[in-house]
């Protein structure tokens, strides 16, 4: 009877230990499954495994991952993004049936792409191919085909975004974007493109909406682009290429706004070789560009809209000309004639870290709009050609539009009796022109001394030896006894006569 009740004993105690076995590998699998959508199966429980499924997100980013998974284990996914970041995934195969926004695959090592590969995420907004193997000769029109319909393959119409930055292309297909007919923002900066031949340049004005494009770091020395079809581009960014002038194809892309032409070899920007008629441009940026030596005038006079303009880290940047940003006009009555200059809107101003010496008084219409102001890391002049500056400028608006430790930053580097000292001591005070050629005239005192004394001392030195030369200390020629003697005679008075 006791064996009995020992066995039954440890029966109920094995059922119980396995039960609670049960219960925990429940408890943990409801932990690493996140719910993604109301009708995930138990399949996509692995993909969360791997992966961290969250609330409309799935990072897949890190996880040494070769692929992106199986169509079953994708089932019925709905979320806002998914990021494959970061992987060793190199052939991209058709994504299944996924409810996504956004899919990021930047930074793998991807060099072939499926044709249909994203046909089913048919509310796909923006793609990310970023910083991967991609050639040109392997990136088909095909790869963005849609779903197929009875005439034809039917376009990804609602993707915007579109990213091919930091791949291998050196050219695009010119039908490449024929399927993505709503692409508002193309970034294929940092390929090897070089020049922009005509498939690539019939490819990217092919874009009808497209609103922001990104050309930067593609060692472009021209812009071979043509803009009469860009009705709806704001943004370009033509940064670190190798344009030597402002491009003048630009004077096509009408609706632009913001510009950037950071670290290109451009060595003055004036008349001759200004901005065109950007009416619209609110944003210039022309940072970090180590050749610029002068902005002249009428360079930046056509943009007559500008707001922002971000000029600094030029380290050959000496000179601004007063006109550089205004336009001249006249009009013409009836009977007389008016001339007259405008200038933009202008509301930032950063000159940081330039070698600028002059701030010209004309080179903004009006001061008190101005909302932002950074002139530090300049070589400033405090002479009288920054009275304004000095005067005006900084006690009214110096603190408002700087701060005070900004402004208490700005320091004289000539001239040298004043080098050191902070511009807004010397407010009021007049300051002298400095001479032409560079003259110094605070070192003109000690030389005229000099002169002086070396004049005073001149003269009974001069006296001094033209007496013994008249005395015959000093022999020049064949000289005798009797010569001699004469340097030190004496003659008698007049008494000693008598």
């Amino acid at each position: 009877m006791d064996l009995h009740l020992v066995l039954a004993s440890l029966l109920a105690l094995v059922l119980v230990t396995k039960c609670d076995v049960v219960k925990h590998g429940t408890a943990i699998a409801n932990e690493n499954q996140t719910t993604i959508s109301s009708g995930t199966t138990s399949k996509s429980a692995s993909l969360c495994i791997v992966c961290t499924c969250t609330d409309g997100y799935i990072d897949c980013s890190n996880r040494s991952l070769e692929n992106h998974f199986e169509e079953s284990e994708w089932s019925n996914v709905t979320v806002t993004e998914i990021s494959f970041e970061h992987n060793r995934l190199v052939h991209v195969t058709p994504f299944p049936k996924i409810i996504v926004e956004k899919l990021i695959l930047r930074m793998n090592q991807i060099s072939r792409i499926d044709n249909q590969a994203f046909k089913e995420l048919v509310n796909l907004t923006e793609l990310d191919l970023s910083h991967n193997q991609l050639k040109s000769e392997y990136l088909s029109p095909h790869i963005f085909e849609g779903k197929f319909s009875p005439n034809a393959y039917e376009p990804l119409s609602n993707l915007k975004t579109l990213s091919l930055a930091g791949n291998l292309l050196h050219w695009l297909h010119p039908s490449i974007f024929e399927h993505l007919p709503s692409l508002e923002v193309l970034n294929i900066s940092g390929n090897p493109f070089n020049v922009f031949d005509y498939r690539t340049s019939i490819a990217i004005s092919s874009l009808s909406y497209l609103e922001d494009l990104d050309i930067s770091y593609c060692d472009l020395k021209n812009l071979s682009l043509q803009f009469h079809n860009a009705k709806y581009l704001k943004r370009l960014n033509l940064a670190n290429n190798k344009f030597t002038t402002v491009p003048t194809s630009l004077e096509d892309a009408k609706e632009l706004e913001y510009l950037r032409l950071d670290f290109n070899p451009i060595r003055v920007i004036d008349h001759t070789n200004g901005f065109p008629n950007l009416t619209l441009l609110k944003e210039l940026s022309l940072c970090y560009m180590a050749n610029l030596t002068e902005i002249g005038n009428g360079g930046l006079s056509a943009l007559i809209g500008l707001e922002n303009l971000y000029m600094h880290h030029c380290e050959k940047l000496v000179k601004i000309d007063d006109y550089a940003m205004s336009l001249k006009f006249q009009v013409v009555f009836a009977t007389s004639q008016v001339t007259g200059a405008l200038w933009p809107p202008l509301k930032k101003l950063d000159l940081t870290s330039n070698s600028l010496q002059y701030l010209p008084m004309l080179l903004v219409g009006r001061w008190d709009k101005l909302e932002e102001l950074h002139l530090t890391h300049n070589n400033w002049s405090c002479d009288c050609n920054n009275q304004y500056l000095i005067d005006h400028v900084l006690p009214q608006f110096g603190e408002k539009l700087m701060g005070p430790d900004a402004i208490n930053e700005l320091t004289c580097s000539a001239p040298p009796e004043h080098a050191g000292k902070k511009l807004t001591s010397l407010a009021k005070r007049h300051l002298r022109c400095l001479d032409l050629y560079g003259a110094q005239p605070e070192k003109d005192a000690a030389i005229l001394i000099g002169v002086l004394i070396g004049i005073l001392l001149a003269i009974p030195v001069c006296l001094a030896i033209f007496v013994l030369w008249r005395r015959g200390f000093f022999f020049c020629g064949s000289q005798g006894p009797a010569s001699f003697s004469r340097a030190f005679y004496k003659r008698a008075s007049n008494d000693d006569d008598f």
